[in-house]
């Protein structure tokens, strides 16, 4: 909670007066304590060094054979303190009354501090408290004797007087700060409206300049030297606005063009060609340096194609020019603003000019790879046709002649599978899918080819995901397929299924040959091979991964491969786990 100014100022003096106030009386309680103590020791000391005198005079008024109690009684009456009598060993045998600390025959500890000093012939003093007492005392002790017998002397003086004493002056103390306290608080709680009322003004006038209100001032009359000089400075900062404000209104024509013009990126040029406004696109695009605003066009940009273009902006403007930036290939478009200076706009065409060149890759290996098995399948064809080759010859040929169809099927097929794909023709209908059942079945249908090629079959774990059924088999299919063909005999094929939340993670590991670390990224793209010749030796069509990536991707997963040179291959995918549980 945020307190104002006033209340703050006077709960500060408070506090502050409040810890003076108390420490004042903790000092001076302390102080009274230790100094009337000091006095009743020195004085409690003069009287037991006059003790064992006055206790030779009444030995020598009375009988030899005088009663202890009654001795110590006299002493009482003579000190005006309870007086005890002790024998070295610190048996009490005489006492002045019946206090609790005054028993007949009661023993006390040989390490009382007052006894100790008396038993080396000195004038003990302590403040502790007595047996069987709940206030402290002061102890005195001296030693002397009683006839020929050797006692100890020991008064105890209440120390009830000085704390009446103190007590007193630290309620006097306290009750003549009171009125002071008071009159501190009221001239604080003056003294600080005295200083609020004119910060109210100025917040007020504050409020009036966020609306547009500029126009009223803080008066200079409050009388405090800070704040006249505040309210100065408020004043003159108002007249600034006002003059700046006046200035945005000019500039809001050109800003307004230079929204008009809003493309990918905006830059408006002033007529001696430097950067008058830019968006946060134009500063990406182009990476400028540092601060922009009114730096000449041809120090921020690199490129010496583009910054002629844009230096010669403000002069004839022109429309839809194609610069190529590094990597990205840009239409700049440039108009003339009334007044001098050009906003130049730019639009990024990267993107579709990477389709255009995947699209002419596309063709282009597509005519590859459909021109060679037709190649192949003419030559064959003729040769059957215009020679008589031996039947052996003929058997072989035959058999190119349909391993090649065969591998042109496959390509035709991926093909039509990965335009319906990449057009949308395509789309997953997704249902709860079994894994663990599906890649057992899959496995079942690879086990001649595995058993051909010498490579082990395994499948491990199971979870039950959301996924289209035929998109699924095809994906894993796809994989499999790969890893038999590229591992080499005695090798290992495995499918292994996981549950990590929120995914099921299905990985395809084998023990084959392995891509090279700087291949991996191109793997899933439109007939890359990592290897033409075994590729094409294996009967691959070099589009199985890509069509493994867009299923994928249809079924909302990700997918992506790790591998070493040699160390064979993992692809992994991921799926949507189904609501209903998982499957093992």
């Amino acid at each position: 909670m945020r307190l104002p100014f006033r209340a703050l100022v006077f709960l500060s003096c408070l506090a502050i007066i409040a810890l003076l106030v108390l420490g004042q009386a903790l000092v001076l309680n302390r102080g009274l304590h230790r100094d009337l103590g000091a006095v009743l020791e020195r004085a409690l000391r003069r009287e037991m060094e006059l003790a064992p005198s006055l206790l030779d005079q009444l030995l020598a008024g009375t009988p030899r054979e005088t009663d202890p109690d009654s001795l110590a009684l006299v002493l009482a009456r003579r000190l005006g303190y309870p007086v005890t009598l002790l024998d070295l060993d610190g048996r009490i045998f005489g006492a002045s009354s019946d206090l609790p600390f005054q028993l007949r025959g009661l023993v006390l500890p040989p390490g009382s501090p007052e006894l100790e000093v008396a038993l080396g012939g000195d004038v003990g003093l302590a403040r502790r408290r007595g047996p069987g007492e709940v206030e402290i005392r002061l102890f005195a002790a001296i030693r002397t004797t009683i006839g020929d017998r050797p006692v100890l002397l020991q008064v105890a003086a209440p120390l009830d007087e000085i704390n009446r004493a103190v007590r007193l002056r630290v309620l006097t103390s306290l009750a003549l700060a009171v009125p002071a306290l008071l009159l501190a608080l009221i001239i604080t709680w003056l003294l600080g409206g005295g200083v609020v009322r004119p910060l109210h003004t100025i917040a007020r006038r504050a409020r009036g300049l966020a609306v547009g209100n500029f126009s009223r001032k803080v008066p200079r009359t409050i009388g405090v030297r800070e704040l006249d000089e505040l309210a100065g400075t408020f004043n003159r900062m108002t007249e600034e606005l006002h003059s700046r404000y006046r200035s945005l209104e000019g500039e809001r024509d050109e800003m307004q063009a230079l929204v008009d013009c809003m493309g990918e990126a905006v830059i408006a040029l002033t007529e001696d060609a430097r950067v008058l406004r830019t968006n946060r696109a134009a500063i990406e695009l182009l990476d400028f340096p540092g601060p922009v605003s009114f730096a000449p066009v041809g120090a921020l940009v690199r490129q010496p194609a583009l910054r002629a273009l844009l230096e010669s902006a403000v002069v004839r403007p022109f429309s839809a020019r194609e610069v190529t930036l590094g990597d990205r290939h840009l239409l700049v478009s440039a108009r003339l603003v009334n007044g001098g200076g050009a906003v130049v706009t730019f639009l990024d065409v990267t993107e579709i000019r990477r389709l255009e060149a995947v699209r002419k890759d596309f063709v282009a290996n597509a005519s590859h790879e459909l021109k060679t098995p037709l190649t192949a399948m003419r030559g064959f064809a003729e040769t059957l046709v215009d020679d008589d080759p031996p039947p052996e010859i003929r058997r072989n040929f035959l058999n190119a002649i349909r391993d090649n169809s065969i591998r042109l099927q496959r390509l035709v097929d991926d093909l039509l599978d990965l335009s319906r794909l990449e057009s949308g023709g395509w789309v997953a209908r997704t249902e709860e899918v079994d894994l663990g059942p599906l890649v057992e079945d899959i496995l079942r249908d690879f086990e001649p080819l595995a058993r051909e090629r010498g490579v082990t079959l395994e499948a491990e774990g199971g979870s039950l995901v959301l996924a289209d059924a035929q998109g699924l088999e095809q994906v894993i299919k796809n994989l499999v397929d790969n890893a038999i063909r590229y591992t080499p005999q005695g090798g290992r094929v495995a499918v292994e299924i996981q549950e990590r939340d929120p995914v099921a993670l299905v990985a395809v590991r084998d023990t084959g040959v392995g891509i090279p670390t700087s291949a991996l990224p191109r793997i899933f793209e439109r007939f890359y091979r990592v290897d033409p010749a075994r590729s094409r030796a294996e009967g691959g069509t070099g589009l199985g991964l890509a069509i493994v990536r867009h299923l994928v991707h249809a079924m909302g997963g990700e997918v992506w491969a790790e591998s070493e040179l040699g160390q064979g291959t993992t692809v992994f995918f991921t799926l949507l786990p189904a609501p209903g549980g998982s499957a093992v």
